[in-house]
C-alpha cells in the first residue's frame, strides 16, 4: 500500500498516544504532513508505531516529554514545526486535589505556548483541544444553548471554593474546572503575548468513534468511550445518565476540524470552535446497539434500559431511532459555527455508534 506524498511541512502532536491525538495524526498523516509526537514514556507510543503508523515510520518522530508543566519540556519537539496540536492534558481521574487536577491544566497550556514562541518563523498556526466543558454551565437557567461567546465559570468557581474551605471536590467538576481554567489560560497568554502566528481551541463535547488501536482490555479505554464500551459488552447492568449537557461528536469530525484550523490560520485566529453534533445520550446508544446487534449473542448483553426514555426520535413500534433530538428545555451546546465556516457535515450518533462497536468487538 502506497502513502500520500509528502506536503513538505512537519507538525507536532503531544499526547500522540491520546484518543483524539493518535486519530488527528492518522488524519494529519493520510494528508502528507510529517508527524512529531509527544507522551510521557516513548514506549507508549509503540502500539502506534507497529499499527497504524507503521506505514509512516519514516515520517513520524517520537519525543518524551515526563512532565508537560516543566518549563522548556517542549523546546526541542517543536523545534522547526509548522505547526502545533495541543491535545495532551496532564488529567489522571484517581485525583482529587486542585493543585494536582487545575494548576497542570494550567502549565500544560502555558508551557507549550512559551515553547511555540521558540519554534521558529515557520511556525503559522497553535491548535488547542479544550473542550465544551469550558463553554457550557451546568447552573444556567434552562432553556438556554451555549455558544462559543459563552465561559463557562460554575465548575471553577465551586472547586476554588472547595479548596478555601478545606473540602473535597467530585472529580466530574474538577474535570471541568481544569478544562476552564486551561482554556481561560490560552486567551489570557494570547492577549498577554500578541503573537504572530494563529491560535484558536476546538472545544469538543462527548467524543466517540472508532479508535485506531486499542488496549489490552475494555478497563483501560478512555473516559469516553469505556462507558459505551461497558454498555456494549454488558459489563454494565444498568444505563448510566448524560455526561454533561449529553452532547457528542464523532472523533474523526473533531480530527478534521483541528487539521482544518491549522490550515486556515486567518480564519481560525483567535476563534473557539464547538465541536458537537448533537444529543447522544447512553440510553440511544443502546437502544441503537441493540436493534445493531438484535439475535446475536452480544445483543443479548446489552443492557435495556428504559428505551427512548431521556430524548426523542424514539420509534417504539420498531424501536428504532429517527431523528435525534434533545428532550424539550434541556440546556445544550451548539456546534453549528463550526459546520458553517469549516464545511463540515458532522456523522450522525447512530453512525459513530456503529462504527464505534464495530472496533470495540476486537476487544469482547
Amino acid at each position: 500500500m502506497s502513502i500520500p506524498e509528502s506536503n513538505g511541512k512537519t507538525v507536532l502532536v503531544t499526547g500522540i498516544n491520546g484518543y483524539i491525538a493518535s486519530v488527528l495524526g492518522l488524519h494529519l498523516l493520510s494528508k502528507g504532513y510529517s508527524l512529531r509526537g509527544t507522551t510521557r514514556r516513548a514506549s507508549s507510543a509503540e502500539p502506534l508505531l507497529k499499527g497504524p503508523y507503521a506505514l509512516y515510520s519514516e515520517r513520524v518522530k517520537i519525543y518524551e516529554v515526563p512532565d508537560m508543566t516543566i518549563d522548556g519540556a517542549f523546546d526541542e519537539a517543536v523545534k522547526d514545526v509548522d505547526g502545533i496540536f495541543h491535545t495532551a492534558s496532564p488529567i489522571n481521574f484517581s485525583l482529587t486535589d486542585f493543585s494536582h487536577f487545575i494548576t497542570p491544566a494550567i502549565r500544560g497550556s502555558e508551557v507549550i505556548l512559551d515553547s511555540a514562541l521558540k519554534a521558529g518563523p515557520q511556525l503559522s498556526s497553535v491548535v488547542i483541544t479544550s473542550s465544551a466543558a469550558a463553554i457550557y454551565d451546568a447552573n444556567k437557567s434552562s432553556p438556554y444553548t451555549f455558544t462559543e461567546s459563552d465561559f463557562a465559570s460554575f465548575a471553577l468557581d465551586r472547586a476554588e471554593a472547595d479548596k478555601e474551605q478545606g473540602l473535597v471536590t467530585p472529580p466530574g467538576i474538577l474535570y471541568s474546572a481544569s478544562k476552564t481554567a486551561a482554556d481561560r489560560a490560552v486567551w489570557r497568554w494570547r492577549d498577554e503575548h500578541k503573537p504572530k502566528l494563529s491560535l484558536s481551541t476546538i472545544n469538543p463535547s462527548v467524543v466517540i468513534g472508532p479508535p485506531i488501536y486499542l488496549p489490552s482490555s475494555g478497563s483501560q479505554l478512555n473516559e469516553t468511550l469505556k462507558p459505551l464500551f461497558d454498555i456494549f459488552s454488558g459489563a454494565s447492568k444498568t444505563v448510566g445518565p448524560p455526561i454533561g449537557s449529553g452532547g457528542f461528536v464523532d472523533v474523526r469530525d473533531v480530527a478534521f476540524l483541528h487539521a482544518w484550523a491549522y490550515e486556515h490560520p486567518t480564519e481560525a485566529d483567535g476563534e473557539r470552535f464547538c465541536a458537537v453534533q448533537g444529543y447522544g445520550p447512553p440510553q440511544a446508544a443502546a437502544d441503537i446497539l441493540r436493534v445493531k446487534y438484535k439475535g446475536t449473542s452480544i445483543g443479548e448483553r446489552i443492557p435495556v434500559g428504559e428505551p427512548g426514555k431521556g430524548y426523542q426520535g424514539y420509534d417504539e413500534k420498531t424501536g428504532r431511532i429517527g431523528v435525534l433530538e434533545y428532550p424539550e428545555g434541556n440546556l445544550r451546546v451548539t456546534g453549528v459555527k463550526a459546520e458553517r465556516v469549516t464545511g463540515l457535515k458532522y456523522i450522525d450518533f447512530e453512525t459513530s455508534v456503529v462504527d464505534t462497536a464495530k472496533v470495540l468487538e476486537g476487544l469482547l
